[in-house]
């Protein structure tokens, strides 16, 4: 097919960026042009046209992949991890029959629900305003404190939600607590212990390679539609697939 109509300009600063985007520590104006087969003029306008736009970057004396380009590649994996995690709610609402599916993103020391699946609105993704699960109560909430490693955002969580306040009288103890926190860590798939006479709710962790958690997905289902505990193994297995599937995406 003829190119005739494309513009010439564009496609050199296409090219420059797939040259310099292949090299392994950037590349040089003169050998950029070299490469080209660009006047010097030229390839100098079309370069720092890039960098104005943040595409390109210069770094001692080489051209690099700039943060624009950066920003963009990691808009497009979280765009495309974004309607995995849709996918897998519909599966999972579709999978309970009746009840919630629920992902929620892991960030400043906070569960924050931002997708959801209900029966109110059968088969209906509802996008969330952020909004944050109760730590010490909720399956996703444990999780967060789960794998919660480090101590900064351990200082959060305890500033913004007290243990003595919020925690003490679901867990009597820290040490309780703990333990809990310790068996679902290694499973990571949690189900919450409290108010399970009105609703069975269960999350599994969405973590990537190096153990860092992201997010969790789950369920809730009326317990009153729960027939027996295979019925509950069998949600654990489903959100235990479901959260494993997404945990790839994010390598």
């Amino acid at each position: 097919m003829a190119n005739n109509d494309l513009v010439g300009s564009l496609t050199k600063g296409m090219d420059i960026l797939k040259l310099v985007g292949n090299s392994e520590h950037g590349l040089k104006a003169g050998e950029i042009a070299a490469a080209l087969n660009l006047k010097t003029s030229t390839c100098y306008n079309l370069v720092r046209t890039l960098c104005a736009g943040d595409f390109l970057e210069r770094r001692g004396g080489n051209f690099c992949i700039g943060s624009a380009i950066v920003q963009l590649a990691g808009n497009s994996h979280y765009n495309r991890f974004v309607a995995a995690a849709e996918h897998e709610l519909l599966h999972l609402y579709q999978a309970i029959n009746w009840g919630t599916a629920i992902y929620a993103k892991f960030e400043n020391g906070q569960m924050l629900q931002t997708h959801r699946v209900s029966f109110e609105r059968p088969g209906v993704i509802q996008r969330l305003n952020d909004e944050s699960m109760h730590p010490y109560a909720s399956a996703s909430g444990l999780l967060g404190l789960a794998f919660t490693d480090d101590e900064s955002t351990r200082l959060i969580i305890a500033s913004r939600w007290p243990f003595s306040e919020f925690g003490a009288h679901l867990w009597r103890d820290r040490h309780t607590l703990a333990g809990f926190l310790k068996n679902i860590r290694q499973e990571r798939v949690a189900e919450s212990p409290f108010d399970k006479e009105d609703f069975i709710r269960i999350s599994g962790a969405v973590v990537s390679s190096s153990g860092k958690l992201s997010g969790t997905i789950g369920v809730s289902v009326p317990t009153a539609r729960v027939r027996d505990h295979a019925t509950i193994d069998r949600f654990k297995k489903l959100v235990s697939e479901a959260a494993s599937r997404l945990s790839e995406r994010l390598d």
